[in-house]
């Protein structure tokens, strides 16, 4: 019984080194697959050489300053490519086969604009996903869309646009937008007059259903929208099935009785 237990708790324990082992091994190659932009800060080991082991940040344009190579062009570069050029530079003028070592110290930061509680920079953090950044920047504000989310992301020089789900990953550098939620307003002879989140295929009886319908003094035949065309503000009559658009007004008079 005891000799059973002993090796189960064995396995166990091996399992679980395994795993750490396994999870040690993906960041590591994670980080040679980094590509280096500014703002990140790198940490250099040369073995057995002190004076040429130190962390460093990548300036505004991506160059790197070490000591006995001077300026050195890392940003674009994978971290492994950076410990490849360090160790060829090193070779043969300065040391006799040196180890290199470079890791990332700390990545750019993500910035998280719009309406999130906490807007700002914030320091990358290896596995991060869009709903743990915007817990980062303090969770959505009220007037948050959480529909309408895109990131910008630069990829071989060029910003591209993304629209974003809560699990896509992101990546150092990335810049993050939370739109204002859309629209509508509904005021006059309804329920509840108010503001209300505008809906994909609203129609103007959708519209009051969400303002909890029409009041007993309500003329049903008289309602009119108020919208921005081409930045101008217009109003006009509206029927019960006509679509509603962001940013439109919906006012319902009172009857005569």
């Amino acid at each position: 019984m005891k000799t059973t237990m002993v090796v189960k708790i064995y396995s166990n324990l091996l399992i679980a080194v395994a795993l750490c082992c396994m999870g040690f091994s993906a960041v590591v190659h994670a980080q040679d697959t980094y590509t280096l932009s500014a703002g990140d800060e790198v940490s250099i080991v040369v073995f057995g050489q002190e004076d040429l082991s130190v962390t460093g940040k990548l300036d505004e344009n991506g160059t790197l300053n070490y000591p006995l190579l001077g300026a050195l062009s890392a940003g674009g570069l994978t971290v492994a490519q950076l410990e490849r050029t360090i160790t060829r530079e090193l070779s043969g003028s300065y040391l006799v086969n040196p180890s290199v070592t470079v890791s990332v110290a700390e990545y750019r930061q993500v910035y998280i604009n719009g309406e999130v509680n906490s807007p700002g920079g914030f320091n990358y953090q290896p596995g991060l996903t869009l709903d743990k950044a915007i817990a980062l920047a303090g969770g959505f504000s009220d007037k948050a869309s959480k529909e309408r989310i895109t990131l910008t992301r630069v990829i071989n020089g060029q910003s591209q646009l993304f629209s974003m789900r809560p699990t896509d990953s992101v990546l150092p550098g990335d810049i993050i937008e939370v739109a204002e939620y859309l629209q509508i307003f509904i005021n006059g002879e309804v329920q509840r007059a108010g503001n209300y989140a505008y809906q994909p295929g609203l129609t103007v009886e959708k519209a009051i259903a969400l303002a909890g319908g029409f009041s007993a003094r309500a003329s049903k035949k008289r309602i009119r929208v108020s919208r921005e065309i081409d930045g101008q503000q217009q109003t006009g009559k509206i029927r019960m099935r006509d679509p509603v658009y962001p940013g439109d007004i919906l006012s319902v008079p009172q009857g005569f009785f």
